[in-house]
């Protein structure tokens, strides 16, 4: 099955007059493959093992080009460590909750954040493109293996 990000990639490579190489082809398929917002390391660690004449700057150029586009958006989801995470757009507006523990991404819905927006543009006289919500704590898997480390053997 062929990826949604892999043909609109096309489609605006066509666009403007430039070809799908290889390398981009790697690229875009490696982060449409994953069900992770990876960082470009982890894109690149991943694509490496297929092409192992991919290089960094290859990686950050496309996905850059894949941002620029509107085809995918980076996202800073942990403070401390300042690293960028991509996430396709292809998909409905949604959130992000972080474990503090795992750095697992987990992806929610919720209709709230329209009440929120409403609120906001209804108070400001502003009008609410875009936005984001993370929510950070411990995710239950972790949560089990902290509950199962506290029980007395």
């Amino acid at each position: 099955m062929k990826s949604v990000l892999l043909e609109k990639s096309k489609k605006h490579l066509r666009a403007q007059g430039g070809r799908m190489t290889a390398q981009r082809r790697l690229i875009v398929e490696t982060l449409s493959s994953l069900d992770t917002h990876p960082t470009a390391e982890e894109v690149y660690r991943i694509a490496r093992e297929k092409d192992s004449t991919l290089h960094l700057s290859t990686v950050y150029r496309t996905l850059r080009w894949l941002e620029q586009e509107g085809l995918i958006a980076s996202r800073l989801f942990d403070d401390e460590r300042r690293q960028e995470r991509f996430d396709a757009t292809d998909h409905n507006e949604h959130y992000h909750f972080m474990c503090n523990s795992c750095k697992k991404v987990i992806e929610f819905d919720t209709l709230l954040v329209n009440t929120i927006k409403a609120q906001f543009e209804l108070h400001s006289g502003a009008q609410v493109e875009s936005g984001s919500v993370v929510l950070y704590g411990t995710c239950a898997d972790c949560r089990k293996q902290i509950f199962a480390a506290e029980q007395p053997d």
